[in-house]
């Protein structure tokens, strides 16, 4: 593990006159291809390099300074975040991890760089090809993608906590206008991640991208009223998204979340159970530690229903007297915040098709637009949708032009089944999800 630099920067934030410190640094590459109509739109690459000093003063301020220059000496780094710990309050509660040893781990397990740039390209442009060529009705690939990025993330700071990963994935991604006569066009998209260049399926990606353009065809509003929903997993991941800041400490302190004051008590229903996890396998955004050092760590924040604790750094952590849950959040330009690292609901045994099956008789949605407009704090949200019937436990006609509205409360409440298809989108993952009630409004 090399990481003089930062023991350097760490010593001198000591020499100071610093009680405790920590210096990171932070790199990311990655390097995008567009490719629309064969020719390539885009051809994109990107590096950012940077490192951050955290220091606390003997009164507790906490000082923070970064720098992008691997020429400017540590010495003016950590001056500057000592002149900056002077426009602080004194941090109680502020400090360092303090779990000594060293953690280094590569999850990289393919090189980015390894592959020829020509090899990207033709990978995109035939996923194009691909696409076009899965139905008849596609008539228009917008785009077709190509990304990855490789991240290297060190840690060293004055409690003896020396920690380095690395990790890479590659992905790509299509979006197709499929048409038909007499009824307006729709758009499909679909992606893929994974660690290895030959692990992307190109091919899956187009027939799942044009199966969602198609499927959308002649879609016209449904009749209004209450019924079963069964929410897409890309669906349920945003819900999920939207309530991933009412589990953060911070948010909690500030009485800013809806879970505020709950701890211990039933906010869904007994099949659900949410977890957050630095290290989940199946997250590609996966990580060993959190922005602090700390081990990463299972924490368990809804268990059959119970909300059991929130998600903390070190600071609300102490503040709250609880356990930090290694969700210390940042880059080098920032001091750590609360966040979720990979935040998931444990999938079940059910299938999307025994999901349709229990409904019985309601929509299967496929598409929210507008989630941004939602309130994360009181839970309220309102969101276009797109998707189609569910009749006697089959999928039949689209839907479209229809709202669906509520609060997070009562849907968390209303989960009757939670499907086996957990799927990751960023940070944030889901199974499809059988909401036994909603009120859908819509002729």
């Amino acid at each position: 593990m090399e990481d003089q630099r930062l023991a350097d920067a760490v010593e001198c934030a000591l020499r100071c006159g610093a009680v405790e410190a920590e210096a990171l640094e932070a790199t990311s590459r990655s390097l995008e291809v567009e490719v629309s109509r064969g020719e390539l739109e885009t051809l994109a690459s990107s590096t950012a390099r940077g490192m951050g000093v955290r220091l606390f003063t003997p009164d507790r301020r906490m000082g923070f300074a970064y720098t992008t220059s691997s020429d400017e000496p540590v010495e003016t780094t950590v001056r500057n975040a000592w002149n900056n710990a002077a426009s602080n309050d004194p941090e109680p509660h502020g400090g360092i991890c303090r779990e000594a040893g060293l953690l280094d781990v590569d999850w990289s397990v393919q090189a980015p760089a390894s592959l020829p740039v020509e090899t990207k390209i033709a990978f995109a442009k035939d996923l194009e090809r691909a696409t076009l060529a899965a139905d008849p009705r596609i008539t228009l690939v917008e785009r077709a993608t190509y990304s990855d990025s490789l991240v290297d993330f060190a840690l060293v700071n004055s409690a003896g906590v020396r920690r380095r990963y690395r990790n890479a994935y590659f992905s790509c991604s299509a979006e197709a206008v499929a048409t038909r006569e007499g009824v307006d066009s729709e758009n499909g998209w679909e992606f893929d991640l994974a660690n290895t260049f030959d692990g992307l399926r190109p091919d899956w990606v187009a027939r799942n991208c044009a199966r969602d353009a198609t499927r959308k065809l002649g879609g016209k509003p449904c009749a209004t009223g209450a019924m079963p929903v069964v929410l897409d997993r890309a669906v349920a991941t945003r819900f999920l998204a939207l309530l991933a800041s009412a589990f953060r400490a911070d948010n909690v302190l500030k009485g800013k979340s809806l879970f505020a004051g709950r701890a211990g008590e039933p906010v869904g229903a007994d099949g659900l159970t949410i977890v957050d996890q630095n290290d989940c396998p199946e997250a590609v955004s996966r990580a060993p530690f959190d922005g602090e050092g700390t081990p990463a760590r299972r924490t368990v924040l809804v268990e059959n229903g119970r909300l059991l604790g929130y998600l903390h750094n070190l600071q609300t952590a102490s503040e709250m007297g609880e356990r930090p849950t290694a969700n210390a959040a940042r880059g080098f330009s920032s001091p750590p915040e609360v966040g979720p690292s990979c935040l998931y609901i444990v999938p079940g045994d059910a299938s999307p098709d025994a999901l349709f099956a229990m409904a019985s008789r309601g929509l299967y949605v496929t598409q929210a637009l507008g989630m941004h407009s939602a309130n994360p704090i009181s839970g309220d949200f309102s969101v276009g949708i797109a998707g189609l019937l569910v009749e006697g436990g089959e999928l039949t006609t689209p839907v479209r032009g229809v709202t669906l509205a509520g609060n997070l409360r009562p849907l968390l409440n209303a989960v009757a089944a939670v499907g086996n298809d957990l799927r990751f989108l960023g940070s944030c993952g889901a199974p499809s999800l059988l909401i036994s009630e909603l009120v859908v409004s819509g002729e």
